[in-house]
């Protein structure tokens, strides 16, 4: 973390990494062996792999990130940067992504930008450090105090992980939701019941 920049760092874990290359691998063992046994689908191996080759570059390139000096957040991507004054955020809220995650929606004049600070999914189970989130909070507080419930919010949750309380049990893991493929897998009404409640 730079004087005149905080960086908001994704949220992941070994087993979220594993799991990602594990399925890489797959993919391409799979679009490999299709490209050898099945010379009429190539066009198709041809479409795929520089899709997954950009999901990849996508998802390793992305980064989100404080100015301190001028309270602007910046979300970077492989296609595009995107700047959103806290000053002039409508709406500045905690929300849930539908997926295991928590992010601080920044809403701009004509897209939102998305800084992760929960993560509760199959493989990764992680907040923000106390660090992070007292910074995001101070930036709050300087910048839009229109957020003073969501600087206070990230301030409960620093204080949980600074006492060392695990991601699960932490004040913000009330706010995960889940959409209907991760309720599904909880198996039937059971499983539904435990996400939607």
């Amino acid at each position: 973390m730079s004087a005149d920049r905080l960086e908001v760092p994704r949220l992941t874990s070994r087993s979220g990494k594993l799991w990602g290359l594990g399925t890489l691998v797959v993919v391409v063992a799979v679009l490999g062996y299709l490209a050898v046994t099945q010379p009429q689908n190539r066009w198709a191996v041809l479409v795929v792999v520089p899709l997954a080759v950009l999901l990849v570059a996508f998802l390793l390139v992305r980064r989100t990130w404080v100015e301190t000096g001028t309270g602007v957040v910046v979300s970077r991507t492989l296609l595009r940067t995107r700047r959103v004054p806290l000053s002039k955020a409508r709406p500045l809220e905690l929300v849930s992504n539908r997926g295991g995650g928590v992010l601080l929606r920044v809403g701009g004049p004509h897209a939102s930008a998305y800084l992760p600070v929960l993560a509760l999914t199959d493989y990764v189970e992680a907040s923000q450090p106390a660090h992070v989130l007292l910074a995001l909070a101070e930036q709050i507080d300087r910048w839009a105090p229109q957020g003073a419930r969501t600087a206070s919010q990230l301030r409960r949750q620093a204080d949980h992980v600074a006492a060392g309380g695990d991601a699960r049990r932490s004040p913000l893991a009330v706010l995960v939701t889940r959409g209907v493929i991760n309720a599904a897998k909880g198996g039937g009404a059971a499983g539904g019941t435990s996400v939607l409640g």
